[in-house]
């Protein structure tokens, strides 16, 4: 089996701390854990972890099984159900969120060996992902009748962050004000890309919708985002 990048000695209990509601520590830095899961969306460069922890004791206090279908998140509600899809291939599973990590700043997930081998990158050790919280199945309650979101476009990937916010401003100005849009910061081999991320959409007329005012403000072509709901 590859040997996975994964946390190490990090995962050793006498090195997590709790300095507060909200909030743990790890070799003396303070992550703070998220009040809820709803709407989260990122993108980042996942990592997994497998033989060497399997059987132990995952942060929710359960067994670890480097076969199921789990992730460790440094911030989301434990536990949340989160939709990972490899940006490098379009593969997508649904995994479970019970345990915390990776403790590396340019790692957004750790996923199991199993998630990992279903996303095609265990033989790489990471892949660019893009990690959604399934609304509907965390907060059942609020998302009861309300039509699932389908896809999202981007509307430009730029390597500052000055020309994202750009690009955020003027496409808000010519979107209503009710659609969503915001820059994600995703972490690739070649540096950091800031990428402007329209929706989540729920039709498909709203999407065409969508590219029209876009490209009647010349503000370049959206492209859209394929993150496993279709």
């Amino acid at each position: 089996m590859p040997i996975p990048l994964e946390t190490g000695e990090l995962r050793k209990k006498d090195k997590v701390k709790p300095p507060g509601p909200g909030q743990y520590q790890v070799l003396g830095k303070t992550y703070s854990i998220m009040p809820s899961s709803f709407g989260y969306l990122e993108i980042g460069i996942a990592s997994w972890y497998g033989e060497k922890f399997h059987g132990r004791l995952t942060a929710m206090g359960e067994v670890y099984d480097m076969y199921a279908m789990t992730a460790a998140h440094k911030s989301l509600p434990l536990p949340t159900m989160v939709r990972v899809t490899n940006l490098d291939n379009g593969q997508s599973i649904v995994l479970r969120v019970n345990d915390r990590g990776p403790f590396h700043d340019d790692r957004l997930i750790d996923l199991s060996y199993g998630a990992a081998k279903a996303l095609g990158f265990h033989n790489q050790g990471t892949a660019s992902v893009v990690v959604e919280a399934m609304d509907e199945a965390n907060y059942p309650e609020l998302t009861k009748g309300v039509a699932t979101a389908t896809s999202y476009l981007q509307a430009g990937a730029f390597s500052r962050r000055e020309g994202a916010v750009a690009q955020l401003t003027s496409v808000k100005e010519a979107l209503p004000t009710d659609v969503q849009v915001r820059i994600l910061m995703s972490e690739t081999s070649r540096g950091v890309l800031y990428k402007v991320w329209i929706g989540p959409l729920a039709t498909r007329d709203e999407e065409n919708l969508i590219v029209e005012r876009i490209e009647d403000r010349n503000l370049g072509k959206p492209v859209k985002v394929k993150i496993g709901r279709e």
